[in-house]
């Protein structure tokens, strides 16, 4: 990560930290924000993944060369297959039509299919997080309300309440949506499902604090979500060795 980009995301942090000390939000509802956050976040990465490619095989928008060689797992590769890199070889013969509407269609299976895997693992968190971290109004984001409530209205009362968030995540993810491999993105979204999993199951486990006092789970529970969410952990790992 660049000395630029590390301003920034300090910068993001501190605005989301004072949003949230202006508004009193506990850990409970920012880990609401958060859930939201990741949810819209990572509906426009699948939008942006899919329009970049497209854009890309119309020869309109073409991929760097260094987001189609990225390595690491087959939905990368297919979007460094041979058909999207024959796009940027100036003298290479023209893709086949055919060819070309059949990387649409598998595009847009893959998204779709990321689209309901993604929403559904954010659907699934919110009921347990409707147990474990609910908050007001119940009817909402309690036990028996998230279940059973329009989520039109769930959504549209994050949003009106966690905006700041909601905008801080947009522009720390910016390079998710903006750039990199396409494929490699999709797979980036499902970081933040993995951190609200970790943290549902840790409010189960650290319940046992409420015997010391709510405050003390409150404090607890916040410095938890704030080090799984903002630690700069990729910042403290060793370059590898070539």
């Amino acid at each position: 990560m660049s000395s630029h980009n590390r301003v920034i995301n300090a910068l993001i942090f501190i605005f989301t930290a004072y949003m949230a000390i202006t508004y009193e939000w506990k850990a409970n509802e920012l880990c609401w924000g958060l859930w939201i956050s990741s949810l819209l976040t990572g509906w426009v990465i699948i939008l942006s993944s899919v329009l970049r490619t497209l854009l890309h095989l119309a020869g309109i928008l073409l991929l760097r060369e260094e987001d189609l060689n990225v390595q690491g797992d087959p939905l990368s590769a297919y979007f460094r297959a041979k058909a999207l890199g024959e796009v940027k070889q100036p003298g290479a013969k023209p893709m086949p039509s055919w060819s070309k509407y059949l990387m649409v269609a598998v595009t847009f299976g893959i998204a779709a299919f990321t689209f309901f895997h993604f929403t559904m693992f954010h659907t699934i968190h919110g009921l347990l997080m409707s147990v474990f971290v609910s908050m007001e109004p119940k009817t909402l984001f309690g036990p028996n309300g998230f279940i059973n409530a329009d989520s039109d209205e769930i959504l549209s009362y994050l949003v009106r309440h966690y905006w700041p968030m909601i905008l801080g995540t947009f522009v720390a993810r910016r390079w998710h949506i903006f750039g990199g491999n396409p494929g490699a993105k999709l797979n980036a979204i499902y970081q933040s499902v993995v951190r609200i999993h970790v943290f549902i199951l840790l409010s189960g486990f650290l319940t046992v604090l409420i015997y010391w006092g709510l405050d003390l789970y409150n404090r607890v529970m916040l410095l938890v979500l704030l080090f799984l969410f903002y630690f700069p952990i990729r910042a403290l790992r060793r370059p590898r060795s070539e």
